[in-house]
């Protein structure tokens, strides 16, 4: 087993412990609660990753690397507490942190604006018109949609966050209903995958000259969240 993937597994067991610490999550808890924690883990920790090997340029490429690092570490306790809502809210945060992470990378300018102009930003809705036909992801959305999967999925969650349907409510009338589910706990991961395997492909095209550079190891951790066809749409690039 590689030593990265083992580092991983390690800090899972050092983040239950923590978690049991805290009352987080029972000594004791149902079977599929750990399996579906190791797995949320195991996503959030790749998406983390980047901050940590690709955040040492200026201020407008490295920010919303922390800022994705951020909201992928708060996912798992909001999850496991029980709280849909706040945990769909952070999902989508690392939906935009990503495509804004490329968009202001290419932008400097329009990065000052937007932190020092008051009234001044662009939608996301935009960024996700520029990933569409940046030249880096335009000819290879055709073999892996990873911009159209995003937009979906950044839809999606929307409902869940601006309650848009009955069905994305949550309606708990007291403290004492805000506990985990263990059938939402589990599509929250599924959310996340897709997250995750999306977002890190999209972060792999745009540093995969500085991602080559890393030992193997160190590269399974994002390439491991990858569906089959995206590792071979990676590896296909020149």
């Amino acid at each position: 087993m590689a030593k990265r993937i083992r580092q991983i597994q390690s800090d899972f067991l050092d983040v239950l412990d923590f978690f049991t610490s805290k009352g987080i999550i029972t000594s004791d808890p149902e079977p599929s609660i750990v399996p579906t924690a190791k797995r949320i883990h195991r996503l959030t920790y790749s998406l983390i990753w980047w901050r940590f090997r690709f955040s040492r340029g200026p201020q407008n490429q490295k920010v919303f690397l922390h800022e994705l690092a951020s909201d992928a570490l708060q996912v798992l306790p909001q999850a496991l507490m029980g709280y849909q809502k706040t945990t769909m809210f952070l999902v989508r945060g690392i939906v935009e942190h990503v495509i804004r992470h490329v968009y202001y990378s290419d932008h400097p300018i329009e990065f000052q604006r937007i932190n020092l102009e008051k009234r001044w930003y662009i939608p996301i809705a935009d960024h996700f018109t520029y990933l569409k036909t940046h030249p880096l992801y335009a000819n290879i959305e055709k073999k892996f949609d990873a911009v159209g999967r995003l937009k979906n999925l950044h839809q999606e969650l929307s409902l869940f966050v601006h309650g848009m349907k009955i069905s994305h409510m949550e309606m708990r009338p007291g403290l004492r209903k805000i506990k985990l589910n263990q059938l939402i706990f589990a599509r929250q991961a599924d959310f996340i995958r897709r997250a995750a395997e999306s977002s890190n492909f999209i972060l792999a095209v745009f540093h995969k000259t500085g991602l080559l550079k890393l030992h193997p190891d160190d590269q399974k951790v994002v390439l491991l969240t990858f569906p089959p066809k995206a590792r071979r749409v990676l590896a296909g690039l020149s």
